[in-house]
């Protein structure tokens, strides 16, 4: 049995009432396959995003961890050669202000 369609010389099988029945069926497997593909995508991508951004903070703690180190050594460094530098200049204030003080009192015992 055949159905005219709106051109002449095309005419389309009619589809025994059965078959009518199975395409909800049908229709429910390819929809249920495509949700199935996208909550996978959906939480493969999560988990590959959630990875990233762990490994990202990890490395940007242990990255600063190193450069705050390295940033104490180097402050302390130059803060000991300051402290040197200080004490060296104290000393040398010292032993002048020692030397003019003895070299006074000699003066004046002559």
């Amino acid at each position: 049995m055949s159905t005219m369609s709106a051109h002449p010389s095309h005419t389309f099988p009619t589809l025994p009432f059965p078959l009518f029945r199975l395409w909800p069926d049908v229709v429910g497997l390819y929809r249920d396959a495509v949700r199935a593909n996208t909550q996978q995508l959906m939480l493969s991508s999560a988990g590959i995003i959630q990875e990233h951004t762990l490994r990202a903070f990890i490395s940007a703690a242990q990255a600063c961890t190193d450069a705050l180190a390295k940033n104490a050594l180097s402050v302390q460094q130059q803060s000991m050669e300051r402290f040197a530098d200080a004490n060296g200049q104290a000393v040398g204030m010292l032993g002048r202000a020692f030397t003019q003080a003895w070299m006074g009192s000699v003066q004046q015992a002559k």
